[in-house]
């Protein structure tokens, strides 16, 4: 008798977990610990059309980025799909894998798997055997190659307490560095610490604006394994994630979702991205601060430069952990 009252407390304390949802003891214990209190940091749609910020749009068409990426499908979040994702892809013995297994399926997101689903697929010049970029980053880094591309004229890196350049203050960026900073943040390599660029990300928009070729898939892969790892960061790539156990016939019982975050369009770039010392863009009907009567200029006064690009957009309202980032980039080089 003592006997099978022991195994029936044996058997409770195995039963803890929903089994169906956590393929372990340690996903149960990392969902309830950790996973659970976290927040996701969504993504965001671009809507860019032609004739529209053609710059960035073609260089977002050339990464096949346009595709499914920043296109994902509903554009709903299943949180509850999202936090069990994160907690199975988590292991207490080292990196974390590159599949989890969500609800009895199996969910992948190694580079190769991700490339094929995203339809982001790597490309090597003729004799290569590393992407573009990847080349780049094994070489010594250019600072003025950097500000060059990245910075308005006049401004440059903020130096670091030994002298050497350091960070990039975000309001010095041109305008097409900011529109791909934000992508960065919520779709390449999810952060919400989006004052300034550290050397690294900036070297990854360095690489996107000059038509670098780039593994980003392995690049993806690497942040989430990284964020199943880490006990103090926001979980991003949620509608992806959704997406990724969607198409393996994960099923969801949520009744509530979550949104993306507001869709990068060119009001959101007038709004949140243009420099207005960015000369090179300009924005037809946008609001100037009245100059005082001692500032007017007199009608001899030869007329301002006229900015080479100009867009029109509607006045429409929108709204907008980097010490891990430097290790994500290792994965594309």
């Amino acid at each position: 008798m003592a006997s099978r009252k022991h195994k029936s407390i044996g058997a409770r304390t195995t039963a803890q977990y929903d089994t169906r949802r956590f393929h372990s003891l340690d996903a149960w214990n990392r969902y309830i610990n950790n996973v659970l209190g976290m927040s996701i940091l969504p993504e965001r749609k671009v809507e860019i059309y032609h004739i529209e910020f053609d710059d960035f749009k073609t260089k977002l068409e050339r990464h096949n980025l346009h595709k499914r990426l920043t296109n994902l499908a509903d554009g709903t979040i299943d949180v509850a799909l999202v936090k069990e994702f994160y907690a199975n892809l988590y292991s207490s013995e080292g990196p974390s894998p590159k599949q989890a297994r969500v609800r009895g399926h199996l969910v992948k997101i190694d580079a190769d798997s991700l490339n094929t689903y995203l339809e982001t697929p790597v490309v090597l010049e003729e004799g290569e055997t590393l992407p573009t970029y990847s080349r780049y980053y094994r070489l010594p880094i250019d600072h003025r190659e950097i500000e060059v591309a990245l910075y308005i004229p006049g401004r440059g890196f903020i130096l670091n307490g030994k002298g050497h350049p350091g960070r990039i203050l975000g309001k010095d960026l041109t305008t097409l560095a900011q529109v791909w900073s934000v992508l960065s943040y919520s779709n390449l390599a999810p952060t919400s610490h989006t004052l300034n660029l550290t050397m690294d990300r900036a070297r990854l928009i360095f690489g996107l604006v000059s038509h670098m070729d780039m593994n980003i898939d392995a690049l993806i892969s690497r942040h989430m394994t990284s964020i199943a790892q880490s006990n103090s960061c926001r979980l991003g790539f949620p509608a992806l994630i959704t997406t990724l156990c969607r198409a393996q016939g994960v099923v969801s019982d949520s009744l509530t979702f979550e949104c993306l975050s507001l869709a990068i369009n060119l009001a959101y770039i007038r709004k949140n991205c243009w420099n207005i010392d960015d000369l090179t863009v300009a924005f037809q009907g946008t609001r100037r601060a009245r100059a005082r009567p001692t500032d007017i200029p007199s009608s001899s006064t030869a007329p301002a430069p006229t900015p080479t690009s100009t867009f029109a957009a509607p006045s429409i309202p929108a709204h907008v952990d980097s010490q891990r980032f430097e290790a994500m980039l290792q994965s594309i080089h």
